[in-house]
């Protein structure tokens, strides 16, 4: 499903409840809470800015309620989850039953009398399993519910489903916290999900369609054509006024997914990361402040956690409770109960009706079911993104003190308010979370019964009955694109669009044209688009629209129509000089989309202007997939370019991606340009930074540098390739040039001929060097595959420094034949077996090629050591008193290149803030049998390119065409997707076993008090 559901295993709780003396048993301290009945639960809330909650329906007219749309009628239908927590079918975390089958349903609600409250309930459709989402179309229903994505509707007018069609099979559902969820219509007339992480193998109405991973999905629900876009993360899927669409992720709790997927994927030569953009400016696992008290299971766990550091936990006489030392046992730092952060983020939506004041507008507002909370942000525009903001200080903008309120989702309705769904539950968490001991005292399925829907009403706004746009004439419903409310914009939109009458056409471009509203022009434009009546007259005025956005998307909409119209092309191209950020980012997507010279000619100006942008350059060079090489050239001959501090960057692009295409006439230009260069009065780091992307792009298809100009016709190209290289081998020698030059020539010689490189580098491999050189001097060595590098890199291993050996062994272990190498070497003795730190170790003892695995194992020994007999080893260690100070330095010494905690460290394995809450027991457990649980998100992956190099960290990004891997130090590879050769993971996390060999018991007290002691970043 999503992980508001499943994703509290470690969510503090703030302060224990109030209880009388300590029971006997485990049964009597875990008492049930009682819930609170509908009509009194309003009084357990606390709402800022003088707004309240309206009840509109509860059990038993509506359960487990979890996502809702409303159809033109205003009628609500809701998808209700009564099988929560268990599935069906036993799975990884969920071993010990199996739940109700076919138990979900879909409930049609009714406001008849016009109150404001519902009151008829209808069973629309039953016999479903984990329904997630839901959206009208053409009187029925698409809903979500894996493995199928179902058409619904009712055709004789009863109220119940009497049409169900498979229209999309294949989703996962191997891992319940990474269900697809969330439909959503989107301004361009498709139908947006939530893809989320499960890997789904779709078909189409039984026809096998394509492979979806970490990725969301449209569609047109028309031509039923599906495609994947940008996202991947959990759950969300919510849209702003302009189409910007916001995703969350348990702690993560609002992220932004500002690129589409199809532009990232035109060009294969290109790797595009980081297309979803975490925007909470007090971070992912931002500060939550809750009012509820912990359930009675959350105390008694902190209670064990407190036994086991030497405490114990006594009510004072005024009712609060501390940590007390119990006599005669050592005792550690005194536990404490963290403040409430983030761990299962819900619902992110963002609101847009008209029922609040301006300041509302486009706040967004995330439910907290494990702290019974909503949150609220505001959105600030940042480059192609936002910074989300906390909108209420030390406060939430709704909370409740009953522990049952699970805000698991929101809708934009049509009176304009926001109505918050609230499954309501007595625990919520996913068994799997929870201590067997404390599981079998608890009832899991407590709530399947309940269900609460709540309006949030603003201060003296008062109900009045929604418009039925069902009834309304299509002249009525282009009318009603000037709303200030979203839901009666996109339900005329929609509309429109099914009936599809002519007669729209007019007033729709008159609405485009003369409208006030610029949302209403909006709609209008996309309506239009939506019944293909959108010419290029129109487009050009929108075009030079006074209002940024509506530039934005005519520039998007003008895609497909500038071919036939130079007009229109031209009109396009003016905007390459817009005053507005997003305009040319827009344009650097959309010129990609248009085969003509004067799309190549803006590219050339947006790279001039705007090269320094990240985000402005990547989506040029997604347009630039067979034009590279010529835009380059363009750019060489521009000296005022080249003195521009962005020139090496744009240039180093162009060249890998030309280098990469299949065609030497194109690389042999720019290798001609590339000598002329120094003739001129570019910095020869400019330079260098092109010709090392362009043999990086050369290697991409198995060619070189050397290979390219061994085969020149042109001599004058060879001679300047020869001396290039020549005066590099110079530079990289010379003791007299700065650092810097030479770290530049030795990065060229990365790309000159085997034999150049290895005659003028090992030579660097010194003690004498500085170790800036030598760390390129490895890097150079290692970009080359040849049999002797791997004896060159080891001739020196002994006056390796620690930086330098780190280098060496990362180049070692990246190829088969360095692997084997360094293996002899210990087994020769030549290298100590504990020279390897332990990634290194793991990697080969774990690696895909069998006689290297078998020879690792042979000489390391087998991969998988008896944890359990090193933890019964080290259990006595929770009996010593920790230091937290010397589990500082020794965090720093083994762990920093994984943990970040504060400003120390890299950030590549979890936050070690969310662990604070977690036994000593806990703690060692997970230090010294990383395994044990890992985590998905944190399991190692082994990337073989088809150039034999061999890489491995956790997968921190998706795109369409390349994925980012992240090894400790932080250090991140970006590997095209055709690189790829085999792509695996062996289930194990990055962590890698055999911390032990680095701690004594007294170490590992220390660093076990250090991590306790970690709090959430002060933001």
């Amino acid at each position: 499903m999503a992980p508001f559901l499943f994703a509290l295993a470690i969510a503090p709780p703030l302060a224990p409840a109030r209880s009388d003396d300590a029971p006997r048993s485990l049964a009597e301290q875990l008492p049930r809470i009682a819930p609170v009945e509908p009509e009194k639960a309003l009084a357990t809330f606390h709402v800022e800015r003088g707004f309240r909650l309206e009840l509109v329906a509860c059990e038993p007219d509506v359960i487990d309620p979890i996502a809702a749309c409303f159809d033109e009628r205003g009628r609500m239908f809701v998808a209700e989850m009564r099988s929560y927590p268990f599935s069906h079918e036993k799975g990884p975390t969920q071993t010990d039953r199996v739940g109700k089958k076919d138990a979900d349903t879909i409930r049609l609600l009714e406001d008849t009398d016009g109150d404001g409250r519902f009151d008829k309930s209808v069973l629309f459709a039953d016999g479903l399993n984990w329904p997630t989402g839901l959206v009208c179309h053409r009187g029925g229903l698409f809903v979500i519910a894996p493995p199928h994505l179902y058409y619904l509707k009712d055709a004789d007018g009863d109220g119940k489903a009497d049409v169900r069609e498979v229209v999309y099979s294949g989703f996962g559902r191997e891992n319940v916290q990474a269900l697809a969820n969330n439909l959503a219509w989107g301004l361009d007339n498709r139908i947006y999900a939530a893809g989320a992480t499960n890997r789904a193998e779709l078909s189409h109405r039984g026809k096998p369609l394509l492979t979806l991973g970490r990725r969301d999905l449209r569609f047109d629900p028309d031509t039923e054509k599906l495609e994947a876009i940008s996202g991947g993360v959990q759950f969300g899927n919510s849209f702003d006024d302009w189409g910007n669409r916001f995703l969350s992720s348990n702690s993560n709790h609002i992220q932004h997914a500002p690129f589409d997927a199809r532009y990232l994927e035109r060009n294969p030569h290109y790797g595009f990361s980081n297309a979803v953009r975490s925007i909470a400016a007090d971070g992912p696992a931002g500060p939550v402040y809750r009012r509820s008290p912990p359930e009675p299971w959350r105390i008694v766990r902190q209670k064990q956690r407190a036994a086991a550091a030497g405490f114990e936990l006594v009510r004072k006489d005024d009712g609060t409770w501390e940590f007390v030392p119990v006599e005669g046992k050592r005792a550690g730092s005194r536990p404490e109960y963290p403040i409430g952060y983030f761990t299962s983020a819900t619902g992110v939506t963002i609101f847009r009706g008209g029922a609040y004041p301006d300041e509302f507008q486009g706040n967004a507002f995330i439910g907290d079911v494990g702290g019974n909370l909503v949150h609220r942000k505001t959105l600030e525009p940042s480059g192609p993104t936002f910074i989300a903001r906390r909108a209420d200080e030390r406060t939430e903008f709704v909370s409740s003190t009953d522990t049952w309120f699970r805000p698991v989702n929101f809708a934009n309705a049509p009176d304009g308010t926001l109505y918050v769904l609230d499954m309501y539950r007595e625990t919520i968490e996913h068994p799997y979370s929870i201590p067997p001991e404390i599981k079998k005292h608890l009832d899991l399925e407590s709530g399947d019964d309940r269900g609460r829907i709540y309006r949030l009403a603003a201060p003296e706004w008062k109900f009045a009955p929604p418009p039925d746009l069902g009834r309304m004439t299509t002249a009525e419903l282009v009318a009603q694109l000037e709303s200030p409310n979203a839901w009666n914009r996109e339900t005329a939109q929609r509309l429109i669009r099914e009936r599809a009458e002519k007669a729209a056409v007019a007033p729709l471009r008159q609405l485009a044209s003369e409208s006030q509203s610029p949302l209403a022009r909006l709609h209008a434009l996309w309506t239009l688009d939506g019944l293909d009546a959108l010419d290029a007259a129109l487009s050009i005025a929108a075009l030079g629209d006074d209002h940024a956005g509506i530039r934005e998307h005519a520039v998007r909409l003008s895609e497909g129509r500038a071919a036939a119209s130079a007009e229109l092309r031209r009109a396009m191209i003016a905007r390459v000089d817009d005053h507005a950020y997003r305009v040319r980012l827009q344009l650097a997507f959309s010129l990609g989309e248009i085969d003509a010279p004067e799309s190549r000619d803006a590219l050339a100006a947006l790279l001039r202007r705007d090269g320094g942008d990240a985000s402005i350059r990547a989506a040029a060079m997604t347009s630039v997939a067979a034009t590279a090489a010529n835009l380059a050239l363009r750019l060489l001959s521009d000296d005022d370019f080249l003195k521009e501090r962005h020139a090496s960057g744009v240039l180093s692009e162009l060249a890998r991606i030309a280098g990469a295409q299949p065609d030497d006439a194109s690389p042999l230009l720019l290798l001609a340009a590339i000598g002329k260069l120094g003739d001129s009065s570019a910095p020869a780091a400019v330079r260098d930074a092109v010709v090392k992307s362009l043999g990086e792009g050369l290697r991409r298809r198995r060619s070189s540098i050397a290979q390219l100009t061994d085969g020149a016709d042109d001599a004058a190209v060879r001679a300047r390739v020869r001396t290039l290289f020549a005066d590099a081998a110079t530079t990289a020698a010379d003791e007299k040039m700065a650092i810097a030059e030479r770290r530049g020539a030795i990065g060229l010689l990365a790309y000159a001929d085997a034999d150049a490189a290895l005659t003028a580098l090992p030579a660097l491999l010194t003690p004498r060097t500085a170790q800036e050189v030598q760390r390129a001097a490895v890097a150079a060595l290692s970009a080359h595959a040849d049999a002797r590098v791997g004896d060159a890199l080891l001739s020196a291993w002994k006056e390796y420094s620690p930086a330098v050996r780190g280098d060496a062994l990362d180049a070692l272990v990246q190829r088969r034949d360095r692997a084997e190498k360094l293996l002899a070497a210990v087994e020769s003795k030549a290298i100590q077996p504990v020279e390897l730190p332990r990634e290194k170790r793991d990697l080969l003892l774990n690696h895909p090629d069998d006689v290297v695995r078998a020879r690792a194992r042979r000489v390391l020994g087998e991969a998988n050591a008896r944890r359990g007999e090193v933890i019964a080893k080290y259990r006595p260690s929770l009996e010593l008193a920790g230091d937290a100070a010397r589990g500082r330095m020794l965090f720093q010494k083994n762990c920093a290149t994984c943990h970040k905690v504060g400003d120390e460290g890299t950030n590549v394995g979890p936050d070690l803030a969310s662990t604070q809450n977690k036994s000593p027991g806990d703690l060692l457990i997970s230090i010294l049998d990383p395994n044990r649980e890992s985590q998905p998100a944190f399991l190692a992956y082994t990337v073989v390119t088809d150039q034999g190099k061999l890489l491995t960290g956790i997968i921190v990004e998706e795109s369409p065409t390349s994925i980012t891997l992240r090894r400790p130090e932080g250090k991140e590879d970006v590997i095209l997707r055709g690189e790829i050769e085999v792509l695996s993971s062996n289930g194990l996390s990055l962590m890698p076993e055999g911390l032990e060999k680095e701690l004594a018991p007294q170490a590992l007290a220390d660093v076990i008090e250090f991590v306790r002691t970690i709090r959430p970043a002060e933001r």
